[in-house]
């Protein structure tokens, strides 16, 4: 009796187990229940969040915070980082933590990072390293939650494919002229493959230069909107160029003159070499300019990257093809038509990237950003590509390009209207 006393459990203790087992189904129902409430809740917040738009205003209060941190507001510029998480980025963490974890985390260490250069007044280099840490992390989100539709990698995707040709159509008619001219001089057919060989050996250079520029990109102590707003540049001094180069065709005949009296030269004094440079010389011009536009247009995000690479492909067919028409067999095609819409297509491609460099140095801090609250935001892959985005900076730089295409043409219908009178006086004159 006694023993089986001992090993009973004292009624309070027994009435507490049994209160315990009893509630037990319903406390795990309870916990149960509120993990599913939680879950709903944040289901519903992250359908609610609009994704594009808080990247968008990361994008903008990143810019702010680096102009802020150039002119020296470290405070301000601590303010508006720190804004771009609390107040936004925390919003897209809802639904990128269900999509993508390991980036959500990157994500955070990268945003306090930067706030903690900011805080610790590192140089304006190191921060805007780790800004562009940020903006890489937030293109990757970009591409997790956004479809970039038809109409952003089809201009991708055209402007791509026109820009090979253009450039490599140009060089194939001053490889054709060049040709010709060799043909029809005595002893001119033996000199042929050294030029040929030039031309392969541009092909080659170009695309060595090329991967230095890359390389360049990656490794270079300088900030890589500062890169990509030199290289912007750079190009639309050269589209501006072209398009009239285009439009007058000057240059292409002072360029060929220039191209014969060197073949003359080289062949009458024996020097082969000097005609392989001269082929060399009519396909690297081309080469050089291309790698500008593609490292404008590889710039433009990640992506619409594929379907420049899908452009240069088909560019490279198109071009073999045409090449083959004009040397091989002689054929004429309509070469003219081509130059006058590759001149509307310049033009306007380097308007569009006038924009885009200019927003390159608004996210280096270099240059202010005005909000014209009044213009509508495109999608985002569109405002890239376009380099259309509504801050009176980008705008004012775009239609200064603009308006130098719009006088040119102007003094142009003004110039050949002028002729036909000209003209007219001289025979009166006679």
């Amino acid at each position: 009796m006694g023993g089986e006393a001992c090993c009973e459990a004292p009624p309070g203790r027994a009435a507490a187990v049994k209160r315990v087992r009893r509630t037990s189904p319903s406390l795990v129902f309870v916990v149960v229940l509120m993990l599913f409430a939680a879950v709903a809740v944040d289901t519903a917040r992250a359908q609610d969040v609009n994704v594009r738009a808080e990247l968008e205003a990361i994008d903008l209060l990143l810019q702010r915070a680096m102009r802020a941190y150039r002119l020296a507001h470290y405070e301000e510029a601590y303010r508006l980082a720190r804004s771009a998480y609390l107040d936004h980025f925390e919003a897209v963490e809802i639904p990128l933590r269900a999509v993508d974890p390991d980036l959500t985390l990157d994500l955070e260490y990268g945003f306090a990072e930067l706030r903690n250069q900011m805080r610790v007044g590192a140089p304006a280099r190191e921060v805007e390293a780790a800004a562009d840490g940020v903006r890489r992390g937030l293109d990757e989100v970009e591409s997790l939650f956004s479809d970039t539709g038809f109409l952003a990698p089809s201009f991708v995707f055209g402007a791509a494919w026109m820009i090979l040709l253009r450039e490599g159509l140009e060089a194939v008619l001053v490889l054709a002229a060049l040709l010709g001219y060799l043909q029809s001089v005595p002893g001119g057919l033996l000199h042929r493959r050294a030029v040929l060989e030039g031309a392969l050996a541009a092909v080659g250079a170009t695309a060595l230069v090329w991967a230095l520029v890359r390389t360049v990109f990656i490794l270079a102590p300088v900030a890589r909107d500062l890169l990509e707003a030199g290289v912007a540049f750079v190009a639309v001094g050269v589209l501006v160029w072209t398009t009239f180069w285009l439009s007058a065709r000057y240059d292409h005949r002072r360029w060929m003159e220039f191209l014969q009296a060197k073949a003359w030269a080289a062949m009458s004094g024996g020097h082969r070499w000097a005609l392989t440079g001269l082929g060399f010389t009519a396909v690297f011009r081309e080469g050089l300019e291309t790698i500008l536009f593609y490292e404008v247009l590889l710039g433009l995000g990640r992506t619409t990257q594929a379907f420049v690479w899908y452009g240069l492909a088909a560019g490279f067919v198109v071009l073999g093809v045409v090449a083959w028409l004009i040397l091989q067999s002689g054929r004429r095609l309509p070469i003219q038509t081509f130059l006058k819409a590759a001149v509307a297509l310049v033009a306007v491609l380097s308007v569009f990237i006038a924009g885009k460099g200019v927003r390159d140095l608004q996210e280096a801090g270099l240059v202010d950003v005005t909000i014209v609250g009044t213009l509508p935001r495109l999608p985002r892959p569109i405002a890239e590509f376009t380099g259309v985005h509504p801050t009176l900076q980008t705008l004012t730089a775009q239609a200064a390009i603009a308006g130098v295409y719009a006088v040119g043409w102007l003094a142009g219908r003004w110039r050949s209207g002028r002729e036909p009178l000209k003209a007219a006086s001289e025979r009166g004159a006679q």
